[in-house]
């Protein structure tokens, strides 16, 4: 599988903006953010809110796509994935600036992948 994340900051004045359209998004929207998924190709999103000391807090995304996805693919849907859940989200998402780029990775481990590796080591 492959995954991808992303952060952004949300300015001090704005935090309070976000936290209230996230919470708009997880108790009414988490359907067409579903089916979004699904049509673009991804199986799992987390999303986090990281308080800085000054007030403003770093927004952080990680994504784990279907199998055969990889990010050209998946930026290449998301771009033309249109609904009324796009039409809700995005304009309100993009009022508080996008990244500029995904996440580079750095380090991926995995419990069950460590365990496979080290009994074939062994054998």
């Amino acid at each position: 599988m492959t995954s991808t994340a992303w952060t952004f900051p949300i300015p001090a004045d704005r935090v309070e903006e976000f936290r209230n359209l996230l919470t708009e998004l997880n108790e009414k929207h988490l359907d067409g953010l579903g089916t979004r998924a699904r049509g673009v190709g991804y199986h799992q999103e987390r999303m986090w809110l990281q308080p800085n000391r000054d007030g403003s807090a770093e927004f952080i995304v990680s994504l784990e796509f279907d199998e055969g996805i990889d990010l050209a693919t998946f930026t290449e849907r998301l771009l033309a994935y249109e609904s009324d859940f796009t039409r809700w989200w995005t304009p309100r998402f993009a009022s508080f600036g996008m990244p500029p780029a995904f996440g580079e990775p750095l380090l991926s481990w995995d419990a069950t992948t460590a365990v496979l590796d080290a009994k074939e080591e062994l054998s």
